[in-house]
């Protein structure tokens, strides 16, 4: 029967600090830092830049072993956040003695308890995490796809009474607008730009989804003269400017609960809000090709999946490798053939043309 090692939270008294021999971290220059006859310190500062791949080469003599310092670290729920003042202590233990670990902080005096060992079964099945309960909760999805003809625009914030350049709450504003009369005053319009051109589908490129728009505020038509609509903004998302257009209302925040994905439905992302390669936060702002012709409707979630080796697999995924989860988003905007999802739980970046799923087999 197969086993693993599990971490163990336990108490701890803090140590003498005249009985532990330290090292202070370099960030860049690990490798000059001196161990002791065992090989190891007994415990480790964290400073600034240094990172779990540098510390394994540094004491673990293999940068390639950073996945057993954080095994036995499971309080460091990212590998790539830790932070300048944590003290790692080592205990790497031998045949007969398990390793071990634990964690201190100089911050106000804190301490976390100590780490120890036991093994507990492991159920077989695929990788999967993320697929706990959320409570209701809000999540914010500032952004949406169309087409250009299919995109209703009322006008655009031609003039505004602020004299600076940038538009905020209760500033007036001006909205030159087609037919007035169509108006009342107290009605709500969005305001929103477009932020990039042409989304398609990563693999499926004659795919198109239109343009991303982000939605910057909200007004509220206050007065009508002539070609123009008086409006105050009620709420700013974001900076709005002269220029940005106003279309019809489209509330951006929806409370849900998060429960496990369920269905047999699968599907990608085809684009994120963030331009940037970074992690994916959780509340970020993604599209899945799938829509409520497929069935989606809000509330629905998706795992995030990878069928990637990060070290030999450097071009593309191997669609031949079992996926594993990496995430896990849900539903808060649905269109015919697409929908606006909310990251909830991430452990790396969610890339554009990532996997989604509701069945991990």
């Amino acid at each position: 029967m197969w086993k693993f090692i599990t971490v163990m939270m336990l108490s701890m008294s803090t140590a003498n600090a005249d009985e532990v021999r330290a090292y202070t971290g370099s960030g860049t220059d690990l490798e000059a830092v001196p161990t002791t006859q065992g090989g190891t310190p007994e415990y480790y500062s964290v400073a600034p830049g240094d990172t779990l791949w540098e510390i394994a080469q540094a004491f673990l003599g293999n940068p390639y072993y950073w996945p057993r310092l954080w095994s036995i670290n499971d309080y460091i729920t990212n590998p790539h956040w830790i932070y300048p003042g944590n003290r790692i202590v080592f205990r790497m233990g031998s045949l007969i003695e398990p390793p071990s670990v634990e964690l201190e902080t100089d911050r106000d005096g804190f301490n976390v308890s100590g780490l120890d060992f036991a093994e507990v079964e492991v159920e077989c099945g695929p990788d999967i995490r993320f697929d706990h309960t959320i409570e209701a909760d809000k999540y914010v999805a500032p952004a949406f796809l169309r087409e250009k003809r299919n995109l209703e625009v009322y006008g655009e914030i031609a003039k505004a009474r602020t004299p600076g350049h940038m538009l905020s709450e209760d500033d007036l504003v001006y909205v030159k607008v087609d037919d007035p009369d169509a108006y009342e005053c107290g009605d709500i319009v969005s305001v929103f730009r477009r932020v990039k051109k042409k989304v398609r589908h990563p693999k499926v490129r004659r795919q198109k989804y239109g343009n991303m728009y982000r939605i910057v505020g909200e007004l509220k038509v206050v007065h009508k003269y002539g070609d123009y609509l008086s409006a105050t903004v009620r709420e700013s998302y974001q900076e709005m400017f002269r220029g940005d257009l106003v279309g019809p209302a489209m509330p951006i925040v929806v409370e849900l609960e998060v429960g496990q994905p369920a269905g047999d439905l699968e599907g990608q992302v085809v684009a994120r809000m963030s331009q940037e390669r970074v992690l994916s936060s959780t509340g970020e702002t993604i599209f899945i090709d799938r829509g409520s012709a497929d069935g989606v409707r809000v509330g629905n979630s998706f795992y995030v999946v990878s069928r990637q080796d990060d070290v030999v697999d450097t071009k593309r995924p191997d669609p031949n490798m079992p996926p594993s989860v990496i995430g896990r988003v849900v539903v808060v905007r649905v269109d015919d053939y697409s929908a606006t999802a909310v990251v909830t739980d991430a452990s790396r970046t969610i890339p554009v043309g990532a996997e989604i799923m509701t069945r991990m087999n």
